[in-house]
């Protein structure tokens, strides 16, 4: 995990400087309506609660239920906590050459049995948990029927009359604390408003096209096997101010250009905690 941190976090790095933007096609690490449609912010949960179906109009974190495998599927719940998915401006990630993130269907996110949704032609079905291929859940889904992949691409939208482009972006928690410390110690400022993102195969960061640094998304091994495994940047992509109380961003963004921040592990975990947890240190 240590290698793969820092090895990430230097190719986002290369891959900004000689493309002049960041990579296109991240994963969202969240749910939204497959139809593209607006996602207005009292439609946002959380999670999909155990045992419910997800309602198609809403967005949600994918999973995040249980750490334990064989319940809920998608992300880990210690990496969901970490994170609360709001509607937030995408002008700084816009501005940052960012024009679509990968999300998965609404209704292929829940976890009660014969879960069923049309991404392009093909149907999906199984539930999340019961997915044959984590990695590949932001994914597009194969022409089998096989319970794999259940994503498609959104572009992301900005109104210049109203000034106005929310989108359910996952938003690191900075910690209730005044002075940020979950922000400063991935190396943000206590104000900065970090967004997660994770750097799947689909992204053109990864593959065979010219600007590619990497042939293959890496995973992290040390979670259940139905969970999200892939490693996910934290991306300023502007600041606001916090509730003192919960940690929380308000609704008030100033957006600025995006820019990589860290590079956190499938648990939710930056570079120096791993390297404190290799050599037992780590209280």
């Amino acid at each position: 995990a240590t290698n793969s941190i820092a090895a990430l976090e230097n190719s986002l790095r290369v891959y900004e400087a000689t493309q002049g933007q960041l990579p296109n096609d991240l994963e969202s690490l969240a749910c939204r309506p497959a139809a593209g449609l607006t996602v207005a912010v009292a439609d946002i949960e959380q999670v999909v609660a155990t045992g419910n179906n997800a309602v198609a109009t809403k967005a949600y974190k994918i999973g995040g239920t249980s750490n334990l495998n064989g319940i809920g599927g998608g992300l880990g719940k210690k990496l969901a906590d970490k994170f609360d998915l709001t509607a937030v401006d995408a002008l700084g990630l816009i501005n940052a050459g960012v024009t679509n993130l990968r999300y998965a269907a609404t209704v292929a996110c829940d976890d009660t049995g014969a879960v069923q949704a049309t991404i392009g032609s093909i149907t999906v079905q199984g539930a999340l948990s019961d997915i044959t291929i984590p990695n590949h859940m932001f994914e597009s889904p194969r022409p089998s029927n096989k319970n794999r992949g259940r994503g498609f691409s959104h572009e992301l939208a900005y109104d210049a009359d109203a000034a106005l482009g929310l989108e359910p972006l996952m938003i690191w928690n900075r910690g209730k604390d005044a002075g940020g410390y979950n922000n400063v110690k991935v190396g943000a400022l206590q104000d900065d408003v970090l967004v997660g993102l994770g750097l799947g195969q689909a992204s053109t960061l990864v593959g065979t096209n010219a600007e590619a640094m990497l042939a293959k998304a890496p995973f992290y091994g040390q979670i259940a096997r139905d969970k999200y495994a892939h490693y996910i940047a934290l991306v300023k992509i502007g600041t606001a101010t916090h509730d003192a109380a919960t940690g929380l961003i308000n609704s008030i963004v100033t957006p600025s250009t995006a820019q990589v921040v860290a590079i956190v592990d499938a648990r939710g975990d930056f570079l120096d905690e791993e390297i404190a947890e290799f050599t037992d240190q780590k209280q």
